[in-house]
């Protein structure tokens, strides 16, 4: 009987070798680089800025924590639109005061300012562009709520829920209210463009106000 033939071991060549590791680098060149990129973008949407500073969710959380705080405790609303909003609040001294929440649509700072007129004093502030801001009349401070929006807008219904498609002489009939905005940071130029980040917010009741019988 003839010898066994010398069996060849099992296993891959160096070419296999090669072409199996280039085809892994590449896959995970590939992985990595779509990681990095939701990263980037998840930090700029919902993390911190450069600057330290809350971005589109972090704003989003505070617009909407300032605005129920005061509606919950407003007594009265002196002015409202789709873009602006103003309310009467308690002063910390027992007293009342006017805030109020501007809309700057436009992609330029604007000057927002009043005369003197009772109970508020006279006051200049400046609004940066695509933002909402909230007026401390009485102090004539300014609050950047939120930034690089795209839209927002205020939505008031009577205490039925019923929505209100005119603001005139209706003040008093006002129970509810409620906002919706979106925003988005980035640009298109660079590849830094976020997806369209969008606050909407649940019927505030004003708890404090009188209601139209």
């Amino acid at each position: 009987m003839s010898p066994n033939p010398i069996r060849r071991s099992a296993g891959f060549t160096i070419s296999e070798l090669l072409i199996g590791i280039s085809l892994s680098a590449i896959v995970m060149i590939g992985v990595l680089s779509s990681y990095v990129f939701v990263a980037r973008s998840y930090s700029r949407t919902i993390g911190f800025g450069a600057s330290g500073q809350p971005t589109l969710e972090g704003q989003g959380r505070r617009t909407l924590s300032y605005l129920a705080q005061d509606v919950e405790m407003a007594s009265a609303i002196s002015s409202i639109s789709a873009s602006d909003l103003k309310l009467t609040v308690p002063r910390s001294d027992g007293g009342t005061k006017s805030v109020r929440y501007y809309y700057n649509s436009t992609s330029a700072a604007v000057t927002v300012a009043a005369a003197a007129a009772s109970p508020d004093p006279a006051y200049s502030v400046s609004v940066p562009a695509n933002s909402l801001t909230r007026i401390d009349l009485n102090a004539g401070t300014a609050l950047t709520l939120h930034n690089n929006l795209l839209t927002c807008v205020f939505s008031y219904y009577d205490g039925s829920g019923n929505p209100y498609t005119t603001y005139t002489n209706y003040l008093i009939g006002v129970k509810q209210l409620s906002l919706v905005l979106t925003a988005q940071t980035g640009s298109s130029a660079n590849g830094t463009l976020t997806q369209v980040y969008k606050v909407a917010s649940p019927r505030l009741v004003f708890r404090n106000k009188y209601l139209l019988p």
